[in-house]
């Protein structure tokens, strides 16, 4: 448990925030390979979502959503408001964007959701549900730490929140009830961003070779026609990188945060 002094607060109020679950940077080769197998097998449970769960009602969902034309990002956008904001998971419905939108517009509709569904949170918590919440934060003091240091932050402390790997519904529920300010909690939702690519780029993936092994078999066993190896393991390769890349980044953000309850808790003890 740390203690973050935040801006326009009295030198002796501190918040603690609980992060002291983050581990320390492990530099043995036992601790790398452990990580690698737990990334390995992440992104195989994320395959294995797509192939059980979505892709027997891909070729429906993608003529659906074809027959609908434009209406079906719009659809798509109302069914991650709900979903979201009644904490279905945000990378189910990332992969499924990336599946049937393809990965670039796929993932501009998650992003565009994403936000919308955030300022949509933020409205409900702040005007009309912020105190049956904070009822409810009550009963949970880990998550109410979070929500007490967030109160008086800025955009910095609420953009590494965003890039960190706390729950996306969660964390916006906590946003809106808490004191930060509006403007600061819509331009930390750019920290969605790198989440968001990775997820999506799965689904993509996923999509792309499920459809491969099709054009596979009908083709007796070798790739079609344009296609090549060259291209498929770049984009494999791409999906590792994007993936790799936001586990990097929401690393660094939770030693960010813990760095920034490090050094103001030495200030609280030097001033007190």
């Amino acid at each position: 448990m740390a203690a973050i002094m935040l801006p326009n607060m009295p030198a002796n109020t501190t918040v603690h925030l609980d992060i002291d679950a983050v581990p320390a940077r492990q530099h043995t080769w036992r601790g790398v390979i452990i990580k690698s197998l737990a990334a390995l097998l992440l992104v195989g449970c994320l395959f294995l979502l797509f192939h059980f769960v979505l892709e027997p009602y891909m070729l429906e969902l993608e003529a659906f959503m074809r027959r609908l034309g434009p209406w079906g990002p719009i659809l798509f956008i109302l069914i991650f408001l709900i979903g979201t904001s009644l904490f279905v998971p945000e990378s189910i419905l990332a992969i499924s964007a990336g599946a049937i939108f393809g990965l670039w517009m796929g993932l501009v509709w998650v992003v565009v959701a994403g936000t919308l569904t955030a300022v949509v949170i933020f409205v409900l918590g702040r005007h009309f549900l912020q105190q049956p919440i904070e009822r409810l934060l009550e009963g949970h003091p880990k998550i109410k730490a979070v929500d007490a240091a967030a109160s008086s932050a800025g955009f910095k402390l609420i953009f590494l929140l965003r890039l960190s790997p706390l729950n996306y519904s969660l964390l916006c529920w906590l946003l809106a009830v808490s004191k930060a300010r509006f403007r600061s909690y819509l331009l930390a939702c750019l920290g969605m961003f790198p989440g968001n690519f990775s997820t999506v780029y799965v689904g993509f993936a996923a999509k792309h070779a499920a459809d491969l092994a099709k054009r596979v078999k009908d083709n007796d066993g070798h790739l079609p026609a344009g296609d090549s190896m060259v291209h498929e393991v770049t984009l494999f390769l791409g999906l590792a990188a994007a993936i790799l890349a936001s586990v990097v980044v929401a690393r660094i953000a939770m030693k960010a945060i813990k760095r920034a309850a490090e050094d103001s808790q030495k200030h609280s003890e030097v001033h007190s």
